[in-house]
């Protein structure tokens, strides 16, 4: 059943938008916990193969490998740029044919993504319960409890999570209204751009990085999600409904 047969019959708001955005709510929010079961059998399996190779689990020379498996981050971003994409490409001209306004539009698309984010974040707070009351998996099986995910903290498993999520879908959607307005050259020119931009940054930082600290990033994702949001009004104001 497509998407067109299944939407709402106006979507004049964000609300009606966000309604729009979750007719595909099995892929959604069936995705993400089914690529997380997907990283805990590969992390499974590898853990298995050391332990067999002679490691100790358990061991502190275990602990540290395990706990800097970046797995559970490296593994959603893709799912969620596609996703960012794609409730941009092809939404919008579904959505203004069922009349919404271009602000509207972006609004709840930002809604959905907000939405999205806190899913993550709760299914890998979840995961980390149950990770930590389960003592890793009864076999010392590092899948949350990681250091990019702040090593078991729950408030930087949080932060990272939302942050990370939002950040990969704002993105996402910018890149796709990059695409609505301009054709396949408005993406290019605007990663181009972001990696002159990401350049500048690193230039400034680099004699003060002595100094940093790790909240540095999350002003750094808000900027950058804020930055997206504006790039998708932008962009979408003057764009065609193709």
């Amino acid at each position: 059943m497509t998407a067109t047969a299944l939407a709402p019959s106006r979507a004049s708001g964000p609300v009606d938008v966000f309604r729009l955005h979750f007719v595909q709510r099995a892929m959604l929010l069936l995705t993400p916990p089914g690529i997380m079961l997907v990283v805990f059998v590969i992390t499974a399996i590898i853990a298995v193969v050391f332990w067999r190779l002679g490691s100790e689990p358990g061991s502190a020379e275990w602990v540290a490998n395990s706990r800097n498996n970046p797995a559970a981050i490296w593994a959603l971003p893709g799912f969620f740029g596609w996703i960012g994409v794609q409730t941009v490409s092809l939404t919008f001209p579904l959505a203004l044919s069922l009349g919404s306004t271009r602000r509207a539009f972006v609004a709840g698309t930002v809604l959905t993504h907000i939405a999205l984010s806190l899913y993550v974040t709760v299914l890998l707070l979840l995961l980390l319960g149950l990770e930590l009351a389960t003592g890793h998996w009864f076999f010392h099986i590092y899948v949350t409890d990681v250091v990019v995910l702040g090593s078991g903290d729950p408030f930087q498993l949080s932060v990272t999570a939302f942050l990370g999520t939002l950040l990969v879908l704002s993105v996402g959607g910018a890149m796709a209204a990059a695409w609505v307005r301009f054709g396949a050259l408005g993406p290019t020119v605007l990663a181009a751009a972001a990696v002159i931009a990401l350049g500048i940054v690193a230039i400034v930082v680099v004699p003060v990085f002595d100094a940093f600290q790790p909240w540095w990033l999350a002003v750094a994702a808000v900027v950058a999600i804020a930055l997206a949001v504006a790039g998708q009004y932008a962009f979408l104001r003057r764009a065609s409904a193709r």
